[in-house]
């Protein structure tokens, strides 16, 4: 799938926020752990890294960063959330932490990593909220 810049603009105000939806109910949220590193598809890492506030016990966010590799490989500070869905699911997304990027990261690049990443996160916390006697997530705890 190719992405343009222009599909998703660059301009001031437009958000690069990607999500997946996840098999933990949203009573369950506060207790899932995020990884600490998350491999996905091409070697995009994510490493989250500390808690930023939210004043709601059912919303978190982390900082981390978005780790590309390759012959030109770049890194951009990011935004971990992991939200309810609806009752029955949860959320985990990603943003910049800033802007858009321009230099190293394309809108492609950026939605395809960001993407590969997430779905090994919703893979993980799914994983082990349906394992017999584990806690929801593994890992990262806030």
């Amino acid at each position: 799938m190719a992405i343009t810049e222009d599909e998703y603009g660059t301009e001031r105000g437009i958000s690069w926020y990607v999500s997946r939806r996840v098999d933990v109910a949203a009573s369950e949220l506060p207790a899932a752990q995020l990884p600490a590193t998350v491999t996905g598809a091409g070697g995009v890492t994510l490493t989250i890294l500390e808690p930023i506030f939210v004043d709601d016990a059912q919303y978190r966010s982390f900082s981390g960063v978005l780790s590309f590799p390759g012959i030109l490989p770049g890194k951009l500070r990011v935004e971990v959330d992991l939200n309810p869905y609806s009752s029955h699911f949860g959320e985990v997304g990603l943003r910049p932490a800033r802007h858009a990027p321009r230099l190293l990261v394309s809108a492609e690049r950026y939605f395809d990593g960001a993407w590969s990443v997430l779905d090994a996160i919703a893979a993980e916390l799914s994983a082990a909220h349906d394992a017999p006697g584990k806690a929801p997530g593994a890992g990262r705890a806030a």
